[in-house]
């Protein structure tokens, strides 16, 4: 639960300041109630998904560096090091993220653990699954009396090409993640154009001292579009975005960052155009 600590709060205090706006400002300052949606949304949404994001970026730091760790492993090791030599003059490197977690795995050994029981204790620490599945291609190899540089060198290898196909990948899709970009703002153009010249011009007639349904009914009428528009903005941005993150890069948590920029740019715009609608007519 503590390792959601501040997600929470941010969350907490997002939610209040939007229930705010709601109950409140809304009534007294109509004009700003849309700056204060955003703030609101931005503070719920923004701090938790850099927190997300931030995890991600260090797992994928991590993967990266393990693919250096084992080159330098297997090239200590070649030259003829035992494999606790070889770890304790590893972990005098820097490996960015991931030295904490060859500093315990070099201590682990030095202090008698077993070299299969330590590894299985960093893989489980560093949270990765490709790291996982090559801790667990190297124990095995291990348990069979295999040579362990060569095992490192093969997996070296194949982490290698995993890493050459997932950049080329993100380069291949770079032009779909523009498209994806342009549709969603020409969907939000469209929606502005609706909201500020057609809606207005598809009203009822004003009629003196007469409101329709007994509440004004052109002012209830744009409301309820207004509220339908938003809800496809941020439906369509929150999606939109967790597909751009995962064919970019591969996974959803990575889309997040573009989820929240979308909704955020979108909302933005068109509840300022809004705002403008208001004013022309």
């Amino acid at each position: 639960m503590l390792k959601y600590f501040y997600e929470m709060v941010c969350v907490i205090i997002g939610v209040a300041i939007l229930l705010i706006n709601l109950f409140v400002v809304i009534e007294v300052f109509p004009f700003i109630a849309p700056l204060f949606n955003v703030i609101g949304g931005i503070i719920a949404v923004v701090p938790p998904s850099w927190i997300f994001y931030k995890r991600y970026k260090t797992n994928k730091q991590i993967e990266q560096q393990f693919i250096v760790f084992i080159r330098d492993l297997t090239e200590s090791i070649n030259s003829g090091m035992t494999l606790p030599m070889a770890l304790k003059h590893c972990s005098k490197r820097n490996y960015l993220a991931l030295s904490p977690h060859i500093n315990h795995l070099a201590a682990q050994v030095d202090w008698g653990v077993p070299f299969k029981r330590a590894l299985r204790i960093f893989a489980k620490k560093t949270k990765s699954i490709s790291i996982g599945r090559a801790v667990t291609t190297i124990i095995e190899t291990y348990k069979v009396g295999g040579r362990v540089s060569d095992t490192l060198n093969a997996v070296g290898r194949s982490l290698i090409e995993i890493g050459k196909i997932r950049e080329e990948r993100t380069a291949s899709v770079h032009a779909q993640i523009v498209t994806s970009y342009l549709i969603y703002f020409v969907f939000i153009f469209i929606l502005v154009i609706l909201q500020t010249f057609l809606i207005p011009a598809l009203a009822p007639p004003k009629i003196p001292g007469v409101a329709i349904g007994g509440l004004g009914g052109e002012t209830v009428q744009t409301e309820i579009y207004t509220e339908g528009f938003i809800n496809f903005i941020i439906v369509q941005g929150f999606f939109a975005g967790l597909v751009t993150g995962k064919m970019a890069e591969g996974s959803i948590m990575a889309g997040f960052k573009h989820s929240v920029l979308l909704i955020a740019t979108g909302y933005t715009l068109f509840s300022f155009a809004s705002q403008f609608q208001v004013k022309m007519f």
